[in-house]
């Protein structure tokens, strides 16, 4: 750098949300010398990635599973597990499903039923993208994805019983989702692909994982915690001063050059007004017409795992799935099927005999709207009723053991979290016509208004939905607004 030239001040970029699209935003714009603001309304870093120590360990709140079927050279959350020595777990196939009346099905049916829905997801996944990233023009935008997984059980199975079977089972698919098989667009199914591939479970928390992502931003960012934006002010063009007005809850101004939006999806719906003026239609368009999910979790904890083998804990189920069950008519008169993955599956010293319950859509719903205002106890009381029925079939139950007591109970609430939408993540439901273009929408931001967005909404088309896809999300919209002063006369300085 000539010293002889008056130094450019660097461009100062207001970041809305410490999330880790939000964080790893603020990571690519300091790495090129920009400002960098984070104001977030939490009283701590990570968004939806977040622990618990209730049940005596830490436990995550947020994502569990790294989809990671491209590798750690393309998913950045396998990489930096790797780095971070992370411990990750890769489940064994020995799977325990119960039929609608609670018995166990047998082992060789399930299996092979099992690897028929899989084969046909995938199939499902290839013929939404027959025509390309675009999805495929031919099938009908009110299309399920339990509609084309009906159509396949007729073609691959005789029997109408297994058919059925089948059918009960791909509502296991809802736990990918957040949402009812029924309510998944088939047209943007290829849009949920990265549900198909390798999946590894994050044996201790992502604690380690947030905290190399956050490092860089808590180092040179300015971050300010509890401090909550409900005002956008973005006019397109304007003179070369800071363009873009924040205004807190508290009723602090800030100035920015550029503004990076990395608040949920959910957040957007209920706020989208905040943003003066109107948004344009592409954006407001993306932000109704996403789907959003009710993934919900409840950890279950035991003196002891009844339900393992101990001559061979490596050969204990990893997975149990409770299909419409019709033995439930007081806890769960709907039947919503039930799943858990074994946690006393893992190596020490993270392995714990503790059982973890997903539940998802209006299961999900009716029971955090159950506990919501329940004392501890009455909590504990009500979930244990509910699953109670389901574990109490796993082999090795005896009501009388003490050690098939549960010891604690911990259900995640993202249903009451306001600034995550009362929501859990995207998806894309049937009916919606342009998922693939209301994600470009957000992916293209509004730099007109030096606006930009952020999060898992706005990720590559095979992430959505994930902690991966937030987090190349966020490099991505960093990477533009570097490309945009690199292009023009007032970069940052050097």
């Amino acid at each position: 750098m000539d010293r002889t030239e008056p130094r450019v001040k660097p461009p100062h970029i207001g970041i809305i949300g410490a999330g880790v699209s939000g964080l790893q935003c603020a990571n690519i714009l300091l790495e090129q010398g920009f400002r960098v603001t984070i104001l977030e309304a939490r009283d701590r870093v990570g968004g939806r990635i977040c622990q618990s120590d209730k049940l005596g360990y830490t436990v995550d709140l947020g994502p569990n599973w790294i989809h990671a079927s491209d590798g750690p050279e393309v998913n950045p959350m396998l990489r930096i597990a790797t780095q971070t020595s992370t411990p990750l777990h890769r489940w064994n196939d020995k799977q325990l499903i119960f039929d609608s009346h609670g018995q166990p099905i047998d082992e060789n049916i399930s299996d092979r039923l099992s690897t028929i829905l899989w084969d046909v997801i995938e199939e499902a996944f290839s013929f939404s993208s027959a025509a390309g990233e675009e999805g495929n023009p031919d099938i009908d935008a009110n299309m399920s994805l339990h509609d084309y997984i009906k159509l396949k059980a007729v073609e691959k199975l005789p029997s109408e019983d297994e058919r059925a079977m089948l059918l009960r089972m791909s509502e296991m698919f809802g736990a990918y989702i957040g949402e009812p098989i029924h309510r998944q667009s088939l047209k943007f199914a290829w849009m949920e692909e990265c549900c198909g591939g390798d999946e590894l479970f994050v044996e201790s928390n992502y604690s380690s994982i947030l905290e190399a992502v956050a490092k860089p931003a808590l180092s040179h960012a300015n971050i300010k915690l509890d401090t909550y934006v409900e005002r956008i002010h973005a006019t397109e063009g304007g003179s070369s001063q800071k363009q873009v007005e924040l205004t807190t809850k508290q009723g602090e101004l800030f100035h920015f050059d550029e503004v990076v939006v990395s608040a949920p999806l959910g957040w957007l719906k209920k706020h989208h007004d905040a943003f003066d003026p109107k948004l344009p239609p592409p954006i407001l368009s993306a932000i109704s017409n996403i789907g959003l999910s009710q993934l919900e979790k409840v950890f279950i904890t035991f003196p002891t795992a009844f339900w393992n083998d101990e001559l061979d804990k490596d050969n204990s189920i990893c997975f149990a799935n409770w299909l419409t069950p019709d033995y439930t008519p007081d806890t769960n008169p709907s039947g919503w099927p039930q799943e858990i993955w074994n946690l006393a599956s893992f190596r020490e010293p993270n392995r714990h005999p503790t059982l973890l319950f997903y539940t998802y859509g209006d299961c999900s719903r009716h029971i955090v709207n159950s506990i919501k205002d329940m004392s501890p106890e009455d909590e504990f009381r009500f979930l244990n009723q509910f699953f109670l029925p389901h574990y109490s079939r796993l082999p090795g139950f005896a009501k009388e053991l003490p050690d098939c007591q549960p010891r604690r109970i911990l259900a995640s609430k993202w249903l009451l979290d306001e600034l995550n939408g009362n929501a859990s993540y995207c998806n894309f439901p049937v009916g919606i016509t342009n998922a693939d273009q209301d994600v470009l929408a957000f992916r293209e931001g509004c730099p007109d208004r030096h606006l930009w967005f952020c999060g898992e909404h706005a990720a590559p088309f095979d992430e959505c939905g994930t902690a991966a896809g937030a987090y190349l999300s966020g490099e991505h919209a960093g990477k533009a607004i570097v490309a945009r002063y690199q292009n023009s006369q007032a970069g940052p300085a050097a």
